[in-house]
């Protein structure tokens, strides 16, 4: 019967004892106690395990948790052997890892599998050919961002769907094509939308000059006195203005609808180039594809604000 209470439980209150701590023993078994545990009990707690096999035995419960131990460490050392594949990148890394270490997408082992069941090719195979041996895994990692959307669509441009739609570019055409890193569709369509919105300039400061300040305020007066002065509306600025806005209207519509094929495109044109040309696939992956947040912020304010900077610097 061994006395040491290293690592040992009191039997009542499930505690660790400590050398400081006044223990008692079983006489009988020998099972470790805190005084007050045994004494508020009054007997052994294991003493219906008294005289049978299943009795305590401290060299045995010593034993089972040496054996505990060492299966512990050897679990972990396995752990540090195992590797797993990211889905963003196709890295493979140790399944110790919070995140891996190229992309930094969250590890779904240490996630409790949250994000096993998460496609990020959404249903297309990773060898699937989008167009000119550019697979769904190279374009997957090009795109980066909201792959699971922009990669089927990919695949059903391929076998010959061009319409789609893209909320974003129907909003911000210019914009979300640089936010893209689509420079020079990015440019064109700057450039366009600038125009455009400087040709309704003059016919809105017209308007607002013509209309008397307490009319303009008032939305049922104001209507009522564009009736009343229909004759206004022959002024050539405003066929000028009408005609702009529905080019403004035509741009929206054309990149909202094949926004994502021109975006497809690009994708399937630079993953090739990068293949044949590059000496750091990777690196530039990431610096010619993605998202560019700053771009998109970019192409808002110039299209939103530059109309308006030019035409006051022209005096229109």
């Amino acid at each position: 019967m061994s006395f040491n209470i290293e690592g040992k439980k009191c039997k009542v209150c499930n505690a660790y004892l400590f050398p400081e701590d006044d223990v008692v023993f079983c006489p009988e078994c020998g099972a470790p106690y805190h005084r007050d545990c045994y004494n508020s009990l009054g007997h052994c707690a294991l003493e219906h395990l008294h005289g049978t096999s299943e009795q305590y035995d401290s060299s045995k419960e010593e034993r089972a948790e040496q054996t505990d131990t060492h299966n512990e460490q050897t679990g972990r050392q396995e752990e540090k052997k195992v590797l797993i594949k990211c889905n963003m990148c196709g890295e493979n890394y140790s399944a110790t890892e919070n995140a891996c270490p190229n992309c930094n997408t969250p590890n779904p082992i240490k996630l409790g599998g949250r994000y096993v069941a998460f496609d990020f090719l959404g249903g297309v195979p990773a060898e699937t050919d989008l167009g000119e041996g550019v697979t769904a895994e190279e374009a997957k990692r090009f795109v980066y961002s909201n792959t699971q959307r922009f990669i089927p669509k990919f695949m059903r441009m391929k076998n010959g769907q061009k319409a789609s739609f893209n909320v974003l570019a129907f909003f911000f055409p210019c914009a979300w094509a640089l936010s893209r890193k689509m420079y020079k569709l990015g440019a064109f369509l700057g450039a366009v939308t600038v125009s455009l919105s400087m040709l309704l300039i003059p016919f809105s400061n017209m308007l607002i000059s013509s209309v008397p300040e307490d009319v303009a305020k008032n939305y049922s007066r104001f209507a009522l006195y564009l009736t009343e002065n229909i004759e206004f509306f022959n002024n050539p600025a405003m066929y000028v203005a009408f005609a702009s806005s529905l080019l403004m209207l035509a741009v929206r519509i054309i990149m909202a609808v094949f926004g994502d094929y021109f975006y497809r495109n690009h994708t399937i044109k630079t993953v090739k180039e990068i293949k044949e040309t590059s000496e750091d696939i990777e690196n530039d992956m990431r610096s010619k594809g993605g998202v560019s947040l700053m771009l998109l912020i970019l192409g808002i304010l110039l299209t939103e604000y530059l109309p308006a900077i030019i035409s006051s610097f022209a005096g229109f």
